[in-house]
């Protein structure tokens, strides 16, 4: 079109074409990870499919909730295979993202969420780090697992994979835990439960409450 005697676009405004471009990216990776979901599993592949997806839309790579589904895929694939809570984690990820049975709440919801369908010691042990054994489990909102076993390390802690009668503490990530129960993760919160209920003193506490002491 052209306005006294200059060419003028026919394109809507640059602003525009972003938004839009935004909703159906929004609405392709939703169908992806619908399609995922189906079987209940992530593969290595899947995952790098999906990483890979949100590469090509860069632009997208900094808003919610691309940047943080494409810092858990990069922490899970950085050694080029999902182990059990690798997956479990995207799992939870991926299902908070398409707003299923397990959802990405407010923290102040998920707080509250969290001290009525978990386990959780009440009231909650202070957390003390050196010389002390921790496992974590879930989906943290502080970071990637590699992140969060790296921040008790360096305060003196030390990190296992599995649940023991040695663990003093295990913490739960915030992010994604409605559907615990019926996530491989469960597995650890159930024998720790187990185990604090024979007279262990193992501390189950949630991600807030650990972060409150780092």
């Amino acid at each position: 079109m052209r306005v006294f005697g200059e060419r003028v676009s026919d394109e809507p405004p640059a602003h525009f074409n972003l938004g839009q471009q935004r909703d159906r990216a929004a609405d392709e990776l939703i169908g992806i990870c619908r399609g995922i979901l189906c079987d209940g599993a992530v593969s290595s592949q899947e995952a790098r499919f999906v990483r890979d997806w949100i590469e090509r839309h860069a632009h997208l790579a900094t808003d919610y909730p691309f940047n943080y589904l494409y810092r858990s895929l990069h922490a899970a694939l950085t050694d080029g295979v999902l182990d059990p809570d690798e997956e479990a984690d995207l799992l939870s990820s991926l299902t908070a993202l398409v707003g299923g049975e397990t959802t990405v709440q407010t923290r102040e919801q998920t707080i509250a969420s969290l001290a009525t369908t978990l386990p959780l010691c009440s009231p909650p042990p202070a957390i003390e780090f050196p010389g002390r054994t921790f496992v974590v489990t879930g989906t943290f909102a502080y970071g990637p697992r590699a992140l969060v076993t790296a921040a008790i390390a360096d305060r003196g802690g030390t990190v296992k994979p599995a649940i023991s009668k040695k663990v003093d503490f295990l913490v739960i990530g915030e992010i994604g835990t409605q559907a615990w129960r019926h996530s491989s993760y469960g597995r650890k919160i159930e024998q720790a439960a187990a185990l604090r209920d024979q007279g262990a003193a193992l501390g189950i506490v949630a991600e807030p409450h650990w972060a409150r002491y780092l």
